[in-house]
């Protein structure tokens, strides 16, 4: 009988991946999307910095502020302060986005088509028809692997919570 009962538990504790979405899944909380931004900015921040520094492209952090400051201002310590708070916002909107149209699709490469898909919206505020060979293959480096950071995070996290979630509805 106790052979019975524990293979029953055991056939029990297995969830497949449908039975998990059917019995229902929660969504990323914000302090984790919060957390997803703060860690993509300081990451992400940190390339572009260093790109700009080697000049592998003309836009560094300061050039996420140019709403708010004029080109020439843009390599000062103010404006890179100033466009690393606006990164950080951008940060937390695309996490959001992601996060509300592809959190219970899991494909790795969304967050590829993701990046790209932000990679055009930059291009058309800084003239991507502009832009040297140079500048595009490092912005399209640096936004794809942006969009990867975020779709991969946000997966990550979904699929823990909704396991963790699953574990404690039992």
């Amino acid at each position: 009988m106790d052979i019975s009962k524990t293979g029953r538990k055991h056939k029990q504790a297995r969830v497949s991946p449908a039975e998990e979405g059917r019995q229902g899944s929660k969504r990323i909380s914000s302090s984790k999307i919060l957390e997803v931004a703060f860690w993509g900015t300081i990451i992400w921040g940190l390339v572009r910095l260093m790109a700009h520094f080697l000049n592998m492209t003309p836009y560094g952090v300061g050039a996420f502020a140019r709403p708010f400051i004029s080109i020439e201002d843009e390599n000062t310590f103010a404006s890179v302060c100033l466009g690393g708070i606006v990164l950080f916002v951008e940060t937390v909107v695309a996490s959001f986005v992601f996060t509300l149209l592809f959190s219970r699709i899991r494909v790795w490469w969304l967050g590829l088509v993701y990046g790209a898909v932000m990679l055009v919206i930059a291009g058309f505020f800084f003239h991507i028809g502009n832009w040297e060979i140079a500048t595009l293959s490092t912005e399209g480096a640096w936004y794809l692997t942006f969009g990867l950071f975020i779709g991969m995070t946000i997966m990550l996290e979904q699929s823990d919570e909704n396991h963790a979630w699953n574990e404690s509805t039992r």
